[in-house]
């Protein structure tokens, strides 16, 4: 959700081709984040990102651009030992099939070919393609494209390609699930949640209420003792009070960006008297140096640079938290893919009584972005489905301010679990 040149985590643009609609929080680049030319994610249509595009485009129609026959970005994969994913987020235009009825798309990476897609009718597509590891040697990597065929529409001498959206590297498994049906799955999902709660306000208010609230940009505007943070008030609220009733050792965060939730984090802790608890907070990107400088962040935050999902990762954490009481929170890549393999890989750590909190499954279940998905509402129900409710409970008091960008993704560890 932040609008960042390197720390750009996981939300991809909305577009229905060839117009579009963006999420509207996009805070400030700040000096921080534009000292490094660098990004495992890019909105092609973003001027941010104007530096990481190596040549086929044309001028940006906002949240978006057409292409040429070939076109090309740079892009530096996350850390991390997993298999890496190159993702494009495109659509492809009534008049391409029409002129030419199909198209293929082709991507190399560093020069070698790792897919090659053929499209028969028009729409928007994630083409998805594995990427061997010699050809991310170098890095940032250069991620070439290619249409086989081109068009030309009505008083347009340009040779239109594809339009392209955003491109990415990541570790996150999306590809290996059918988008329109866990997508569909997860509107279906927060519908049930809404009638689970049981509160006096009808469902469509709660879900007008939710619409309007993340469409105001206070949050896009909102820090911590000056460092960015974006998140709900409402859930930094519910946050605190889970604090003091877990009374955790040790708070896991996956997602830290300019590290305005660790400091709070911190400074929970601090307030409550927890001395001895510690924060422990990952991200594939070093965003955080305001937030270190802070006394509370030397006292109570360590920092990881990596994939959240690394097996490595996750082993250093498991036995720095084994016995302890923690509480973890999921907020970095928001692909269904990857917030399910944190699901399987961090709700062991889960201290019975405790939580692992799912956030932004607003995304694909409200939704809030109608384009969006499927992402943590998806990756929520998937995890209760394959085993995760034998454990694990979705606690709907702590959606009682409705308001809330976490609906559904608030799990609770059954007692003795």
């Amino acid at each position: 959700m932040q609008h960042k040149l390197i720390c750009l985590l996981s939300f991809a643009l909305l577009i229905s081709a060839p117009g579009c609609r963006r999420r509207p929080k996009q805070p400030a680049i700040t000096e921080e984040v534009n000292a490094k030319l660098a990004a495992s994610q890019i909105d092609i249509g973003d001027p941010a990102f104007e530096a990481l595009l190596r040549g086929g485009f044309y001028a940006s129609e906002g949240g978006w651009r057409w292409t040429g026959r070939k076109f090309a970005v740079a892009l530096t994969p996350p850390p991390g030992r997993e298999a890496t994913f190159l993702t494009l987020d495109f659509s492809l235009h009534s008049e391409a099939i029409q002129s030419n009825n199909a198209v293929t798309l082709t991507a190399r990476v560093a020069g070698i070919e790792v897919g090659r897609r053929r499209y028969t009718k028009a729409g928007r597509y994630q083409f998805v393609a594995t990427v061997p590891p010699k050809a991310l040697e170098k890095r940032p990597a250069t991620v070439e494209f290619e249409v086989d065929k081109t068009f030309r529409t009505s008083g347009d001498d340009r040779e239109l390609g594809v339009i392209a959206i955003s491109a990415e590297l990541t570790h996150g498994v999306t590809a290996l699930f059918d988008r329109e049906t866990e997508t569909a799955r997860a509107r279906q999902g927060y519908q049930y949640l809404l009638a689970k709660r049981g509160l006096l306000l009808p469902p469509d208010k709660q879900t007008e209420m939710m619409k309007l609230f993340h469409e105001i940009p206070i949050w896009r505007n909102m820090f911590f003792q000056n460092v960015p943070i974006e998140k709900s008030p409402l859930d930094l609220w519910m946050m605190q009070q889970i604090i003091y009733e877990t009374q955790p050792d040790f708070i896991v965060e996956t997602g830290t960006w300019m590290g305005g939730s660790a400091l709070y984090w911190a400074h929970t802790l601090n307030g409550m008297g927890m001395e001895q608890s510690r924060v422990l907070t990952v991200d594939v990107q070093d965003c955080h140096a305001t937030a270190a400088e802070h006394p509370l962040w030397k006292k109570y935050v360590t920092f990881f640079l990596a994939s959240s999902t690394d097996p490595d990762l996750v082993s250093k954490i498991a036995a720095l938290v084994k016995g302890k009481k923690t509480l973890i929170t999921l907020d970095s890549d928001h692909s269904m893919g990857h917030v399910l393999q944190e699901l399987n890989a961090y709700a062991p750590l889960v201290s019975p009584g405790s939580y692992i909190v799912v956030e932004d499954t607003h995304l694909d279940g409200v939704p809030t972005d109608p384009s969006f998905g499927p992402g943590p509402m998806a990756a929520v129900r998937k995890f209760l489905e394959q085993g995760g409710s034998k454990k694990f409970e979705q606690d709907l008091t702590r959606e009682a301010y409705v308001m809330t960008f976490n609906p559904g993704g608030w799990l609770k560890r059954r007692p003795g679990r």
